[in-house]
């Protein structure tokens, strides 16, 4: 027997419990799929909750709701809700099987049996289904061997024309790959090469992608990732190129010397986000800011690192000493830690820092030791 739901906190037991009274209310078969199910046999925390309903998972998702007292969002045109409540988040779908009309198209969805839904998904990994009255993980439904290629650390879709039906699931493999320090199968990886170069990424809306780009930037490795998608023919991003791999590493080192000095801990997901798009028009960055729909807020701060790069404030030849620059009004940290990593800084300045004095620079004993850096100055050993 393998317990799992000591994974869970609290208010995720008093949701599956409740659930799991509705469904046996309502004569409905619930599951916990996905990444649920991935993450409970790697023994991860906080571990969403993600769930399958055999039947009208959107009853059973507003019953759910009306019970917890939580906000409850639509999503019809794709069978599926999602819940908050108590600072938790709930997906639940009927589950369903997809037809995608072309590459890269929003797919076809209608309701269907669990193996159906489980046949849709993206990668083995991902297709598995724990039913909600499950004791232990013992009961877990794995029709493609999702089990086996968890321990062996690989990501494997469950067809060929996986990647030319949602491209997306391209970005998704890797962002899946950095986090787990898991490596594609050989199929999945020719298939992956193959749908890059047959321009299929390319197929799908701007919306989209940015909004996959992003959930790859909130991952703890982003630069990985980019090397990773760099060495499968990936063409970088739309109007723009490859991402500068170089500048990510520094700032990824500038980001840690940030927070291992005790500063307040800026979005990492805008400074790479910054980085990124460093080589981005104005014009283009805006549509972009548009398809993502950010606020006044991020856009300034983007508005102020792209006016700092543009300056080449800390270049080799600044129009003023960089310390002189930070004594009037400081830019926001992500802006600062952008423009620092776009000049060449691998080190934090000492002046950079609230309160700082100078030129030094952040003690070199207080940069974090990572196990994956290799001798290279700018990045891991990612062999």
């Amino acid at each position: 027997m393998i317990p799992y739901r000591k994974l869970f906190n609290q208010h995720q037991l008093a949701i599956l419990a409740r659930a799991r009274k509705i469904a046996h209310l309502k004569g409905q078969r619930v599951y916990l799929v996905g990444g649920t199910t991935r993450d409970l046999l790697l023994g991860r925390p906080d571990v969403d909750l993600d769930l399958v309903v055999e039947g009208n998972g959107l009853l059973l998702a507003r019953e759910l709701a009306r019970q917890l007292g939580g906000r409850l969002v639509y999503h019809e045109r794709f069978l599926t809700a999602t819940i908050y409540w108590a600072g938790e988040r709930v997906d639940v779908a009927t589950a369903r099987q997809e037809y995608y009309p072309e590459p890269g198209a929003l797919p076809e969805v209608e309701a269907a049996t669990l193996a159906e839904d489980l046949a849709r998904r993206d990668f083995s990994i991902n297709a598995m289904a724990l039913p909600l009255t499950a004791r232990d993980l013992g009961e877990i439904r794995d029709p493609f061997n999702g089990r086996a290629d968890l321990a062996a650390g690989k990501i494997r879709v469950l067809h060929q024309a996986s990647f030319r039906d949602d491209p997306t699931r391209i970005l998704r493999g890797v962002r899946l790959g950095t986090r787990l320090h898991f490596q594609l199968a050989g199929e999945t990886r020719e298939l992956a090469r193959e749908a890059l170069a047959a321009g299929y990424l390319e197929l799908v809306s701007p919306r989209r992608f940015w909004q996959e780009f992003i959930l790859l930037l909130k991952e703890p490795r982003p630069v990985a990732a980019w090397e990773a998608l760099l060495a499968l023919g990936w063409r970088g991003l739309p109007g723009s190129g490859p991402p500068d791999v170089a500048a990510g590493y520094r700032t990824e080192k500038l980001l840690r010397q940030w927070q291992w000095l005790g500063q307040h801990p800026p979005d990492a997901s805008l400074v790479y986000f910054l980085t990124a798009t460093a080589n981005l028009s104005l014009a283009a960055l805006e549509e972009v800011l548009d398809h993502l729909n950010w606020g006044r807020r991020r856009r300034r701060v983007i508005n102020a690192a792209r006016v700092l790069q543009q300056g080449g404030c800390f270049g080799p030849e600044p129009g003023l000493p960089p310390g002189e620059m930070m004594t009037g009004s400081r830019p926001a940290p992500e802006a600062l830690i952008f423009a620092l990593a776009q000049a060449g800084w691998s080190q934090l300045p000492g002046w950079a820092l609230p309160g700082g004095k100078g030129v030094g620079h952040a003690p070199a004993e207080l940069v974090p030791v990572n196990p994956g850096y290799s001798s290279h100055p700018d990045g891991p050993d990612l062999s």
